[in-house]
């Protein structure tokens, strides 16, 4: 019988995060005028002006809408927070990888590799190439026993570990465009932009180029068949 196996949140971090963020909301806007007045009294503190103003409201109104707009920005943020979650469908045949509002499909007879790198988890092609890279919410046990289920091919580490090599400015096995690259994203590293980062990564894949971080330095790998 092909079944499917779902990786994510489970149902009581489910329950905690939906309900726990809109309370906080609430007490936070219950108690906003004394908090404000707590606040003014901190020395240099921005938005000095807006917590005087809140301050010196008495209305019982005021904590009123305040509990209703905290409930709003605690749902909000529950909304985020599942957005951010990456969710794992598995069958015999394909994953499923949700993330983001986004959804990758990647067929058992396209991938030759699954692994965990620190916290993400790898997936790589028939070549070496890498398909995905994303951090999921469950254990790195439960996930390597659903892949194994499956039948897919789990790898306790990358199997191309040996063949990564240190990075350095101008490195000669490299074309000037992925030097290019590489150099923008060490960069990024350092100045801790993570979203840059990720995204030159991306960018370095389609160039043939699988990267290991290692304490903000680059080991690189050129994919076979590549030519860079």
């Amino acid at each position: 019988m092909n079944y499917e196996t779902v990786l994510g949140l489970s149902t009581g971090e489910k329950a905690i995060l939906i309900i726990v963020p809109p309370i906080l909301g609430a007490l936070f806007g219950w108690f906003m005028p004394t908090i404000a007045g707590w606040a003014i009294k901190i020395p240099f503190i921005p938005f000095e002006g807006v917590f005087e103003w809140i301050a010196a409201l008495e209305s019982q109104w005021i904590s009123v809408i305040g509990v209703i707009l905290g409930v709003i920005a605690g749902i909000f943020f529950v909304f985020y927070a599942f957005s951010e979650t990456l969710r794992i469908t598995i069958t015999d045949e394909e994953v499923k990888l949700n993330f983001k509002e986004k959804v990758n499909n990647i067929y058992k007879t396209e991938t030759s590799a699954i692994y965990m790198e620190g916290k993400d988890l790898v997936f790589l092609g028939t070549e070496g190439n890498e398909l995905f890279r994303g951090q999921p919410e469950s254990k790195k046990e439960l996930i390597s026993e659903a892949f194994r289920q499956h039948r897919y091919p789990w790898k306790e580490k990358d199997p191309f570990e040996n063949q990564y090599q240190r990075w350095v400015a101008d490195h000669p096995d490299f074309s000037p465009h992925v030097n290019a690259l590489l150099s923008t994203r060490e960069r990024a590293l350092k100045n801790e932009e993570k979203e840059e980062a990720k995204t030159l990564r991306k960018d370095l894949v389609d160039n043939g180029i699988v990267i290991r971080d290692e304490d903000k330095r680059q080991y690189v790998r050129i994919v076979r068949g590549e030519d860079k």
